[in-house]
């Protein structure tokens, strides 16, 4: 065997050749030639020496050294160890392997550290290390890469010259000297035992440097890709990738041309995140939108178009996902949405035995693992114990999704998921190394980061092609002559110090040489060096902004520039690297590339036409008309949501209520004034219903204080998460306060509560197109009452920041919700109904009885109940609303479908979320002609419209 061996070399494509004929280098008359680095030759030899043994992910050996280090108890890390045990172990591991792999011998160290408290930590912890297996009971320690290393050393040196090896040359790419302190001694050892040792000739040419610059990835991704379409003897060309590939494979496609498949750099596969994810969703206190997203887990398969898998079967998530929407809270209340939602699933398993019995069965253990036995967690320490059924549950769940059967054309999926299953066999293995039965929540996430399995997706496959691919500049093949640097910009890997100078030189003593970060980084340079100066041409494409960030040239190019000014002094002005690679002879911006029609870059040249940049024109409009019948797009039933639609954005209302467009489905849960408005509706509600706030009764705080508790964990338990222990404490003061003032102002008018969330139904006569056509009109009202009368009371519960828009919508005639309530209440007493809302956040009314609303001025002064009409009482707008409603429904079903104020902005050319006064005059002007025509237009906020992309205002044009 012949070994090129180079520092660099590790994913360096492997090169077998069969040798004909021998050479100074190698005695046998036919071989193999290997092409590899450190890690590539550290298993060759661990196997010629029989020493393999199985890889041991790093995670476990963390979970070891952990254990070691809390038995050892050293005072320099032991206030880090006892509020972050995992990291601290991490680092240590990583200062402990490279000691290790530098020469430390801590078994024949007679050092003492006094003055380095941290190699003295090290050393406190050394003294317990007892390396072997992991399943050798004896054994504190699996050995890592750096012990093999010194293994194999030792070995090397006590058996070599008797041991066959089977190597008969290795060709050191690098200096010798550079090489760290314990390869040259491995490259000695192997040399005494009788393997040659040569070292590979110094490059002398340097290639024709072209540096084509783009000011963004796409830019320069198709001048790459154009090179590529158009180059000839592809099987000398190397493409270095050095980023991903995905935008240069885009292009590439375009072309019909192989892609690399060159994926994205990432701390964390995809696939890792379905434990943690699962983890956040299962640790008590509970957070539901952690549990949707769980509930919502899915993972797809590529370039194909079966159905997503998900890790919770739809038939089970669905109706949970829906309660949590309906009420943001997970709750053991019989009444609550959750328990009713698995009560359903339970009652429909008697229809299907088979398939809806695992659907209930399902539906129960995730009830189990969330709300009846999550793990036990007491302060911020969470029993292992406890947590090993949700654990299995998981488990069980992965294999039962990688059962079901799925598109064959693509492994993405069963990938996906033996990746994630990985993660959670790897997390479990290092739980078990673990001397403890708690452990901090937050570790336990650390943990999971650190098992989580970094394996790159990329958006597109790497396709067969003559040329070869390699990541790095010193992995370019012996034999290339045009090399292709995509992407030639300084990478994030430089080389850093993790010694201290006084350090280094107290391990030197104990027989490490540390290499320091300079000299790595001069061995990582000149192996980049010597990789460029195979080849006789290099066109470097650097993107000079990627993902938003400006990015600067690799730094081996400033080496290669001084190389090709010290070559043709009489080509550059100045020898300066910026001069050199300013050069016009050298630099090339992306623009430039193209003349009078004719493309051409370093011997490749295409014409093509050049087509003028496609443009879009914005809509001067949004209504539109098209001639023929739309009667069967009319409602069959309107609510008061839908009437406010068809009075602000009749075409919203037929593009989403009479076609159906809608957002896909996704689970929403609530938060914000969304949530606590639920909430409180749901407390008034339970009020009533048990009759302490109706039929003249008045509840007391404690009442009111103990349904606010109960219903916490179900309508709002984000509430109960931590850190929002004040923000619960004010929500509940201000809830109590304000609902005594609803039901002692409510009382004092006289007006007897008697009943919440109640239903209702009218039929609503229309006169549409000249036809009369009638409409059920229904909804709730949050409270209704009565006066001693017998005239109704409507009262309308709102949570809301500010009140001053339902005060305008009152005293400007807009309170449609409002006039809807009076027009289908049933009629009792004298005068209309008494309609109002109450704001829950400011404990006051908004209506037009001055005795419930002291700042109304346009009507009675409350005392009166003769039953005459105050001035703006929203019983008076009905006919306004019949006759905009009537008008709306007869446009659409004659094909007229409007939007007016999408049109303004439209026609002003700004977008929802900007604001014009020439906009609001424009939308005020639309108001006025609808009132003179005895209409009314509702000025709703265009910026929260479902349509504006569809529309075109959002900036959007295309």
């Amino acid at each position: 065997m012949h070994i090129k061996f180079g520092w660099a070399l590790d994913r360096a494509p492997w090169q077998s050749e069969n040798r004909t004929g021998s050479s100074s280098t190698n005695t046998s008359p036919t071989g193999t030639t290997v092409v590899t680095g450190p890690l590539g030759l550290l298993g060759i030899l661990q196997t010629r020496l029989g020493t393999t043994r199985p890889s041991v992910k790093r995670p476990i050996r963390i979970a070891q050294y952990r254990s070691l280090m809390a038995e050892a108890d050293h005072p320099w890390y032991r206030c880090s160890f006892a509020t972050d045990p995992w990291n601290t172990a991490h680092h240590l591991l990583r200062l402990r392997d490279d000691a290790i792999e530098a020469g430390w011998q801590p078994a024949a160290d007679t050092e003492t550290y006094a003055e380095h408290p941290r190699l003295e930590a090290l050393a406190a912890v050394e003294r317990l290390v007892r390396l072997g297996p992991a399943h050798d009971p004896a054994a504190a320690l699996t050995p890592g890469r750096a012990d093999d290393l010194q293994e194999v050393l030792t070995l090397i040196r006590q058996h070599g010259p008797n041991w066959p090896l089977g190597i008969d040359t290795i060709e050191v790419q690098d200096r010798l000297a550079d090489l760290p302190h314990t390869w040259q001694n491995i490259v000695e050892a192997v040399k005494a035992a009788g393997v040659t040792i040569t070292a590979t000739p110094p490059q002398s040419g340097v290639p024709e440097l072209t540096v084509v610059r783009g000011p963004d990835e796409w830019s320069t991704a198709e001048a790459a890709a154009r090179w590529l379409a158009n180059a000839h003897d592809q099987e000398k060309l190397c493409i270095i990738a050095g980023d991903s590939t995905t935008v240069l494979d885009h292009e590439l496609s375009h072309r019909g041309s192989p892609t690399l498949g060159i994926a994205r750099r990432s701390a964390m596969d995809p696939s890792g995140q379905v434990l943690p994810v699962f983890l956040s969703a299962i640790l008590p206190p509970t957070d539901i939108r952690r549990v949707a997203e769980f509930l919502s887990l899915s993972f797809g398969v590529q370039d194909s178009e079966a159905s997503a898998k998900a890790l919770v079967p739809r038939s089970v998530s669905t109706p949970l996902l829906n309660a949590l929407t309906s009420e943001p809270g997970i709750s053991g209340d019989p009444d609550s949405a959750w328990m009713r939602a698995l009560r359903d699933l339970h009652n429909q398993a008697g229809t299907e035995p088979v398939t809806r019995a695992k659907t209930a069965e399902t539906a129960h253990n995730i009830d189990r693992l969330i709300r009846l036995s999550p793990p036990v967690i007491d302060n911020d320490f969470i029993d292992l114990a406890t947590l090993q059924p949700a654990l299995d549950w998981l488990a069980s769940r992965l294999r039962s999704v990688a059962h079901q059967p799925g598109d064959a054309t693509s492994a993405t999926g069963p990938v996906f998921i033996t990746e994630a299953t990985n993660h959670l066999n790897s997390f479990r293995e290092a739980l078990a190394q673990l001397p403890t039965d708690q452990l901090r929540v937050r570790e336990l996430f650390d943990i999971a980061d650190a098992c989580a399995p970094a394996t790159p997706h990329t958006t597109a496959e790497a396709v067969a092609a003559k040329w070869t691919v390699v990541s790095e500049p010193s992995e370019v093949p012996d034999d290339c002559e045009t090399i292709l640097w995509w992407s030639s910009h300084r990478s994030d890997g430089d080389e850093t110090d993790i010694w201290d100078p006084e350090e280094a030189v107290a391990l030197s003593r104990s027989g490490a040489q540390i290499s320091s970060a300079a000299e790595r980084e001069r061995l990582r340079q000149a192996a980049a060096l010597r990789g460029l100066r195979h080849a006789t041409t290099l066109i470097c494409f650097w993107p000079e902004r990627i993902r938003g960030e400006e990015t600067s040239l690799h730094p081996v190019l400033s080496n290669l520039a001084e190389d090709i000014a010290a070559a043709y002094p009489e080509r550059f002005a100045s020898k300066g690297v910026d001069a050199v690679l300013g050069d016009t002879s050298i630099a090339r911006a992306v623009p430039t590339l193209l003349e009078t029609g004719t493309w051409r870059l370093c011997g490749v040249s295409t014409t093509f036409d050049e087509v003028a940049p496609e443009t879009t024109t914005p809509p001067s409009t949004i209504s539109r008309s098209l001639d023929a019948d739309f009667t069967h797009l009319l409602p069959e039933k309107l609510s008061f949501t839908q009437i406010e639609q068809l009075l602000s954005d009749p075409l919203g209302w037929t593009l989403e209520r009479a076609i159906g467009i809608r957002h896909g489905f996704s689970s929403e849960v609530p938060t914000g004034n969304r949530m606590i408005g639920t909430f409180v509706h749901a407390i008034v509600e339970n009020l009533v219903s048990r009759g302490v706030a109706a039929n003249g009764s008045l509840p007391t705080t404690p009442m009111m204080a103990d349904t606010f508790d109960r219903f916490v964990p179900r309508f709002a338990s984000e509430l109960l998460l931590p850190g929002q222990k004040a923000r619960l404490g004010t929500i509940r003061s201000t809830v109590l306060a304000s609902l005594t003032s609803l039901f002692t102002a409510l009382q004092n008018r006289g007006i007897t509560l008697t009943g919440a969330e109640a239903d209702f139904t009218h039929a609503w006569g229309l006169t549409i197109g000249g036809s009369l056509r009638t409409v059920e009109l229904g909804g709730m009202r949050d409270l209704e009452g009565t006066f001693d009368d017998g005239r109704p009371a409507i009262i309308d519960l709102k949570w809301s920041n500010s009140g001053k828009r339902y005060r305008t919508m009152i005293d400007e005639g807009e309170a449609v919700q409002l006039s809807l309530y009076s027009r289908t209440a049933e009629a009792g007493g004298d005068g209309n109904p008494l309609t109002a809302y109450f704001l829950l956040k400011q404990g006051r009314f908004v209506c037009t009885d001055s005795a419930l609303d002291p700042d109304f001025t346009g009507g009675s002064d409350g005392s009166d109940d003769s039953g005459t009409d105050p001035a703006g009482d929203p019983a008076g707008l009905w006919p306004r609303i019949e006759a905009s409603v009537e008008d709306a429904l007869t446009k659409i079903a004659t094909g007229d479908f409007e939007s007016l104020s999408a049109d303004v902005y439209a026609d002003f050319g700004i977008t929802p979320e900007e604001k014009s006064t020439d906009l609001n005059k424009e939308i005020k002007a639309i108001k006025d002609a609808a009132s003179a025509e005895g209409r009314l237009f509702i000025d709703k906020p265009q910026r929260f419209s479902a349509f504006n992309i569809i529309y075109g205002i959002a900036g959007d044009h295309s």
